[in-house]
């Protein structure tokens, strides 16, 4: 499953209490009075409060149908045609249950209209519409919410490392560190930009000093496995290295 969209069900550092639930129910809430109040019908604010109420539903459903459905199980997965069938035909069906509520339940209900139609082109078009923008709405607040998220784990302080190499400390970022190999009594620090730290010590010293996501797969490696791309019963692709895998290493080891 694509990234983003793992990262689009785990922004709970923006959930109201901690609670998914109460942030839909509050943005839901906030959402229906801003619209009521921008949308005054000319029967006044009461009118569309109410109009806005029976609305309600069908662009929730649309929005909940495009944004956990068929954004990840189409639009991610670059499937886009399906994506287009499946978000026309949501807006499709959300258009005609609107119209269907708009008939029943605001003209002929609250207005005594009995004589206007239920269907035509027009005015589907015209809920059509009302609710892409709905939908394009929330998927706007969502991308920002995400981006926020992005930008937060960018900018946090990354944990260091400090290394002593010819005379200098080097500060290191976990993050940054492929591999540690062992040369005797020296270690080389394999770092994602390509370059190598070459220190005094041992593997084992070196594992002592690293979290847990580092795992020491052979006697002379230590690799950080969260820049695992692949692996088989004898090697580990850490972007484009090799490295030797022991025989005592399962594969669950690597892959938790």
């Amino acid at each position: 499953m694509s990234g983003f969209y793992r990262q689009l069900r785990k922004t709970e550092d923006f959930y109201l209490l901690g609670s998914r639930t109460l942030t839909h129910v509050v943005f839901w809430i906030l959402y229906y009075v801003f619209f009521s109040l921008i949308w005054k019908t000319d029967e006044g604010y009461l009118a569309s409060f109410y109009l806005e109420f029976i609305l309600l539903p069908t662009r929730m459903m649309a929005v909940y149908v495009t944004l956990y459905f068929l954004v990840p199980k189409y639009l991610l997965e670059r499937t886009y045609g399906r994506f287009l069938w499946g978000y026309a035909l949501t807006l499709l069906l959300a258009g005609v249950l609107q119209r269907v509520f708009i008939h029943l339940f605001y003209e002929n209900l609250l207005l005594n209209q009995t004589d206007s139609g239920l269907f035509s082109l027009r005015m589907l078009a015209r809920a059509v519409l009302l609710i892409n923008t709905t939908v394009f709405f929330v998927l706007g607040i969502k991308l920002f919410q995400l981006w926020l998220v992005a930008f937060e784990k960018k900018h946090e302080q990354q944990p260091i490392l400090e290394l002593r190499s010819n005379r200098r400390i080097h500060r290191v970022a976990l993050t940054d560190i492929l591999f540690v190999e062992g040369l005797g009594n020296y270690v080389n620090y394999h770092l994602v930009d390509g370059s190598k730290i070459t220190t005094y010590g041992s593997v084992k010293r070196a594992l002592d000093t690293l979290p847990a996501n580092f795992i020491r797969v052979h006697k002379s490696y230590i690799v950080n496995k969260r820049h695992i791309k692949s692996f088989d019963a004898a090697s580990i692709a850490v972007k484009n290295s090799a490295i030797p895998r022991g025989k005592g290493i399962s594969d669950e080891a690597l892959s938790s």
